[in-house]
Parts: structure tokens; C-alpha cells; sequence
């Protein structure tokens, strides 16, 4: 694994510079700013340097290939007009796919470098945020329908937080370290495993999208090696497990730290966890780690354990 560590001290003086770089490029408390970062940590420093000083985040999901790019362009300029978006914020190799984008969204400025916003050496200046001040804009995944715009507000999130983090998991910051691929610009990845594990002060580690679908081997190998409690992913996350894993590739590790193993964001099928679980029994892992869960983009995200 190539390692990159943000204690609480790192994380409070990069997310400080970035909101200086934030401010300087004009804007303030209020203004939009679309979000299109494929890489974790870039993105996770951005998104937090934005809510330091009031600016609204509007996560995006990058493009996955240059055969669907009409379709994903469509969607970029359906959700930057609707949330009045100032800037967008993105990495080199996606610029040149969006620039064209500019003569489509006008209420959208300037396309900025995400590698400009780190080189920045001055600090933000403070402004003050209120609990019903919103955080961030999250929009629906658009499955049935155009993606909609859900209004988040801290408080909104606070709550949610505490309500699945707390109430809902258990987690503790001297028990628990949490583990996960998700993609970073949607609710369970970015709540469940950014924002949630900040407020609660749990240690977590991050492996991206790409390096899981290539190898799925690599979740399991980082449970093992980090001891992970809580982890989540879809169904289909399991099924890859169990189909492409081969035993030679997992042996040795250890899986009984895994103490939540969710599922959601899509049907859960219970042959598949079922699958999972004999497959990696022999490494640890105990079915009753599995935790069935529901939520929606449009309720935030919520964890729910399912009955039966």
C-alpha cells in the first residue's frame, strides 16, 4: 500500500491553506463550487477546506470513459446550473473534457487546478458558521430522473451522524477504525466515511474506486492489515469478493476484526453474503459482521439495520 497519513494537526494546516487559495480566487461564504477530484485525498482536503469557510461544496463524479463523456456531460451541466456553481475544481485530464462546458453554464466562472489550491502557503480568513448554515449540495444518483439537488445543512448532518454513528453502530474512537473504497462524491462514502469518522474522531483509511475494482483482494488485505471494524459496500462489492478472490491471493489474512460489514445502495441479495461469508470464514470473517442497511441521497444517508 503507498501510505499517505493526515493526523488532526496535518489536516487542520492544508485544509487551512487550500480555504486561503479558495478565498483568494474570489469567493465567499455562500458561493457554489462544483467538485469534479477522482483522487481521495485530493478531494477529502478540498471538500473540507470548502466547509472551513462557508463555501458550498457540489461533489461531481468524474468520467468513467470517453464513450459515455456526451451523456456525463450533460449530467455536469445539469447539476452546475441548477446549483448556480462559481467555479469548478478539477484535475488537468478532466479540464479538457469540461471546457467546453464554460459556454453552457453561465453562472460558472473559472475552472480551477486542484494542484494550484495545495500550493498555496497562506491561511484562510476565519468566518463564522452556524449550525442552519448549509454544507454542502448532494444530488441523487438520477437512476429514474434528472439528478436532483438535496439541501444539507451542518446540523442536518450533525444529527444524521450521530444518529447512525453513535445510536446506530457504536462506534468509538478507541475501538473502532473504519475502511473503505467508495467513491468519495456520494453519501456513503463521503458521510459515512469522511465526515462521520471526523465528527466521531475514529481513525479511517481509504482505498480508491479503481484499485478495488481491479483487485478486490485489496479490501480484504487492508482490513487485515489495518485492522478495519467498520466497512461498507454494495452487494455487488461482496459478490466480487467471493467470485474473483483466489486463496493464494488471501492467505494468511486475518478478518476477525471486521465487526460491520454494511451493505447497501443497491438490492442485497442474501445468497451472495451468504457466499461471501463461507468463502472467508476460514480467514476470521463472522457473519454476523454483515449489517443489511437502506438510505437515500434525498434523506441524507441513514443506517438501518434490516428486519430479518
Amino acid at each position: 500500500f503507498e501510505e499517505s497519513l493526515y493526523p488532526f494537526a496535518k489536516l487542520e494546516v492544508v485544509t487551512s491553506r487550500i480555504a486561503g487559495a479558495l478565498q483568494r480566487s474570489g469567493l465567499t461564504k455562500g458561493d457554489r463550487i462544483a467538485l469534479v477530484i477522482p483522487d481521495n485525498e485530493a478531494f477529502v482536503m478540498t471538500f473540507l477546506s470548502c466547509l472551513r469557510v462557508g463555501i458550498i461544496p457540489v461533489p461531481l463524479y468524474p468520467p468513467t470513459g470517453v464513450g459515455q463523456l456526451a451523456g456525463y456531460l450533460d449530467n455536469a451541466r445539469h447539476v452546475m446550473n441548477q446549483s448556480g456553481a462559481r467555479m469548478l475544481v478539477t484535475v488537468p485530464m478532466i479540464a479538457e473534457h469540461l471546457s467546453a462546458i464554460k459556454t453552457v453554464c453561465p453562472a460558472l466562472e473559472r475552472v480551477l487546478s486542484v494542484a494550484d489550491l495545495f500550493q498555496n502557503t497562506e491561511a484562510f480568513n476565519p468566518v463564522e458558521i452556524k449550525s442552519d448554515d448549509i454544507a454542502f449540495l448532494q444530488y441523487t444518483s438520477g437512476s429514474t430522473s434528472r439528478p436532483k439537488g438535496v439541501t444539507l445543512t451542518h446540523a442536518n448532518l450533525l444529527a444524521n451522524i450521530n444518529a447512525f454513528m453513535g445510536e446506530g453502530l457504536g462506534a468509538h474512537q478507541d475501538k473502532d477504525h473504519g475502511l473503505s473504497w467508495l467513491p468519495l462524491f456520494h453519501d456513503m462514502g463521503l458521510i459515512g466515511f469522511v465526515l462521520a469518522p471526523l465528527v466521531h474522531q475514529i481513525d479511517c483509511t481509504y482505498l480508491s474506486v479503481l484499485q478495488f475494482l481491479k483487485r478486490p483482494s485489496i479490501w480484504l488485505k487492508a482490513i487485515s492489515k489495518y485492522k478495519g471494524t467498520i466497512t461498507f459496500g454494495p452487494n455487488f462489492s461482496y459478490g466480487a469478493c467471493a467470485r474473483r478472490i483466489r486463496p493464494e491471493e488471501v492467505q494468511g489474512l486475518d478478518l476477525s476484526s471486521c465487526r460491520v460489514a454494511g451493505c447497501g445502495s443497491e438490492p442485497i441479495r442474501p445468497e451472495v453474503l451468504e457466499g461471501f461469508a463461507r468463502a472467508f470464514a476460514p480467514l476470521g470473517f463472522k457473519r454476523e459482521a454483515f449489517l443489511p442497511a437502506y438510505g437515500m441521497a434525498d434523506a441524507m444517508l441513514t443506517a438501518q439495520k434490516a428486519d430479518g
